[in-house]
């Protein structure tokens, strides 16, 4: 493989058309460079100058080719050293995401991601859309560099978790139902009504928030649909099947005959949680800082 130093020599040399200023710019003697010149021309089977007294130096047929190919190699590897030393403060490389839909909702995936490409714009993002308990097994396993969900009790070991956003829980219901005339809905005229619950194969969740809300009303916990996401529980609840406990970004999903109202005595707050694991990439944590100075209102953190 060609020397990179011996490519930049014939690069200078290509761009000055003169032995001594080529040498002068490579902080070589000239007799040194006319040798390491001599050499690449011996490496590559052919003359790749002419050379004349008192004229400027010119590129052969074969140098005006080399002189290109020389010039992408060059900026090749500098780019590698470049990338690389991104890679190493955690500014480039290739992160797996995974988000919750009301991380988009919220508008706290679209800002985290506006971070990202603006302070770190040779890192590839890959984002998916996947439910809470599936990104926290991701995370724990590796599959995944950092993630968007729920808060959870409690984590595998290794998985590091920090809230990022927060914001408080509407009753959404549809249109047609008689408490969408209320500017708030008492909690303790809920014990009659149906929930549709986006709950997964787990205890905690939107689930436990229902039970708490129930217990303000002075009922039990009252009958619910499970549905698989936010989006079909809340075109069920627009349907007139039901009623939903959710974020109150999810009022915005323009879902036709949707309306949101605040539930009186019931002032619960739900939180967005960034994952990532201590093993991750440095990328991962860099953008753990990034999340955190969004959370709090800061400039972002300076690299490193």
């Amino acid at each position: 493989m060609l020397d990179p130093q011996l490519l930049h020599l014939f690069v200078l040399l290509a761009e000055e058309r003169h032995f001594g200023r080529a040498a002068e710019r490579a902080n070589l003697a000239q007799s040194t460079a006319s040798m390491q010149l001599a050499r690449l021309e011996d490496r590559i089977g052919a003359k790749l100058f002419t050379r004349r007294k008192r004229a400027p130096v010119r590129l052969t047929d074969v140098g005006e080719l080399f002189l290109v190919e020389a010039r992408e190699a060059l900026d090749r590897l500098m780019r590698a050293e470049t990338v690389g030393r991104a890679a190493a403060r955690g500014e480039a490389g290739r992160i797996a995401m995974g988000y919750i839909f009301s991380a988009v909702a919220s508008g706290v995936l679209p800002r985290l991601l506006t971070s990202i490409r603006r302070e770190m714009p040779m890192l590839a993002m890959v984002p998916r859309m996947t439910e809470t308990p599936e990104q926290i097994r991701a995370i724990a396993e590796r599959r995944i560099d950092i993630a968007l969900v729920r808060p959870r009790p409690a984590y595998p070991a290794g998985v590091r978790a920090m809230t990022v956003h927060d914001e408080p829980l509407l009753l959404l219901l549809g249109r047609d139902h008689p408490f969408a005339a209320l500017d708030t809905v008492p909690a303790d005229a809920l014990g009659s009504q149906t929930f549709l619950l986006p709950q997964f194969n787990e205890r905690v969740g939107f689930r436990e928030n229902v039970e708490r809300l129930a217990a303000i009303g002075g009922s039990g916990m009252p009958d619910t649909v499970h549905t698989g996401d936010f989006i079909t529980a809340a075109s069920m609840a627009a349907a007139g099947y039901g009623v939903v406990l959710a974020p109150a970004s999810l009022a915005r999903l323009g879902v036709d005959s949707l309306v949101a109202r605040p539930i009186d005595g019931f002032a619960e707050r739900i939180e967005t949680a960034l994952l990532w694991h201590d093993d991750a990439p440095p990328a991962a944590h860099r953008i753990a800082a990034l999340a955190a100075a969004m959370a709090s209102g800061r400039p972002a953190p300076p690299p490193g």
